[in-house]
């Protein structure tokens, strides 16, 4: 079997060098990630950021982060566990931990960065 997948890969590199146009961008076209040295079974959690949003999700561990990086539009950055303070594990939530249930308000006990959008 894993001879017959080298020879794929191989045959796909050669037709890449031979008919560049049939390797060109597109977005339909499938993408190969090979993930190697990953214990799945692993339970050490990681924090990772989305983009360069204050959104953060909370993985399993470093195989399933690498797997929803890999291959899509996600762009994934680890960062500190305690950024993924009060979401659960396959979930998306606030960085940094804030609480949609606080009924307090103030800005000096806030962890909230304004965005500020200039156009033209």
């Amino acid at each position: 079997m894993k001879s017959y997948l080298s020879t794929i890969l191989f045959l796909a590199t050669l037709a890449c060098v031979f008919l560049p146009s049939s390797c060109s961008s597109n977005s339909s076209s499938p993408k190969v990630c090979v993930l190697r040295n990953c214990d799945w079974s692993s339970t050490t959690n990681v924090c990772a950021r989305y983009g360069r949003s204050n959104l953060c999700n909370r993985f399993k561990n470093s195989c399933t982060l690498r797997y929803e990086s890999c291959g899509s539009s996600s762009s994934y950055k680890s960062v500190s566990l305690s950024e993924c303070s009060g979401i659960s594990v396959g979930n998306r939530g606030i960085c940094g931990g804030s609480s949609s249930s606080s009924s307090s308000s103030s800005s000096s006990s806030s962890s909230v960065k304004p965005i500020i959008i200039r156009r033209g």
